[in-house]
């Protein structure tokens, strides 16, 4: 339900850019919107026509759509440098690559998952009826090592219980919309935050003459940008240049902090900044659907280690009865 609200909302979003791309006025974009909408979506276009007419700026009239605080901050910093419809493209552009690898990432871990959840099914029904019956007849205390530990009677129910929380915690991350804090993904997150710094940058260079203006300006927000642009802005105003200042920035990409000399120098840090974003945003993509591959034999992998440790639990008592007989 909400992965087809998301694309909902994207599809709204993409058929307003197109009108507005035809020349029809806002008023006129919304009222369009609003005839060939139903339910809620039609709804939302109609509080999102009336908080343009009370005077409302549009940021804030789209923020029904672009849930997102990153997005919404983006959308900020396009109305402020004059350059809205730019700003919710790369909104759009952003959020379907997002939507896209999500489903991906789904559609990978959706049969996995359900092997899982058959295995854990068998394993508390054997932890439950049958294995409490084998124990009864092993001698556990004469056991050590890695034996001792699989015939615990907490073995079966820690491991539900440390997986269970585990995929709560994931699961609830997500929605959150918060990355894994994992090292394996740093690179990713480091890109996307590039590419949001890059692309604020672009939005309000246009007829901003001087780079600590508009470094200044982007640190008005509210938002991870704005607070880079804040600590760059402070690094700058105690005399570094700004491709010192940003080069302290963990979640930059080097590469795109030397651009900002070559832009300072040039004064053309903002066309720069354009043409960089959109190779910040195909290495983003690229990098985000190589781990996704990369993650299918490590789901496999753990499946069959959980396969056969369950195997082997069920195998070592009965070997072990064997034995004593």
């Amino acid at each position: 339900m909400v992965r087809d609200q998301m694309s909902k909302d994207l599809f709204t979003i993409r058929r307003f850019l197109r009108l507005q791309a035809r020349g029809v006025g806002l008023k006129k974009t919304f009222e369009t919107l609003e005839l060939h909408e139903r339910g809620r979506a039609k709804q939302v276009i109609r509080d999102m026509r009336l908080q343009l007419e009370q005077g409302r700026p549009l940021a804030e009239v789209f923020s029904g759509l672009v849930t997102d605080p990153r997005m919404r901050e983006m959308l900020v910093t396009a109305e402020r440098g004059h350059h809205f419809l730019e700003g919710l493209e790369q909104v759009l552009v952003l959020s379907t690559m997002r939507r896209n690898l999500q489903q991906e990432l789904k559609q990978l871990a959706r049969y996995p998952l359900v092997i899982l959840t058959m295995l854990l099914g068998l394993g508390a029904i054997y932890a439950l009826y049958i294995f409490p019956k084998l124990l009864s007849m092993v001698d556990v205390e004469a056991l050590d090592g890695v034996n001792a530990i699989l015939l615990s009677r907490w073995f079966f129910p820690g491991l539900f219980i440390g997986l269970l929380v585990t995929g709560t915690a994931l699961y609830w991350n997500g929605r959150r919309g918060r990355l894994v804090p994992l090292r394996v993904v740093e690179r990713g997150r480091r890109l996307y935050v590039t590419y949001l710094f890059v692309s604020e940058i672009s939005l309000l260079s246009e007829g901003q003459g001087s780079v600590r203006h508009i470094i200044e300006r982007l640190s008005r927000g509210d938002g991870e940008v704005a607070a880079i642009a804040r600590r760059i802005h402070e690094r700058m105003s105690d005399g570094l240049e700004l491709e010192e200042a940003a080069r302290q920035e963990r979640l930059l990409e080097h590469e795109v902090v030397s651009l900002f000399g070559v832009g300072t120098v040039s004064g053309e840090l903002g066309t720069i900044m354009t043409m960089h974003r959109d190779l910040v945003f195909e290495e983003m993509e690229l990098y985000w659907k190589q781990l996704i591959t990369k993650a299918e034999p490590v789901l496999y992998g753990f499946l069959t280690m959980m396969v056969t440790m369950i195997f082997y639990t069920i195998y070592l008592p009965v070997k072990l009865i064997m034995a004593q007989l």
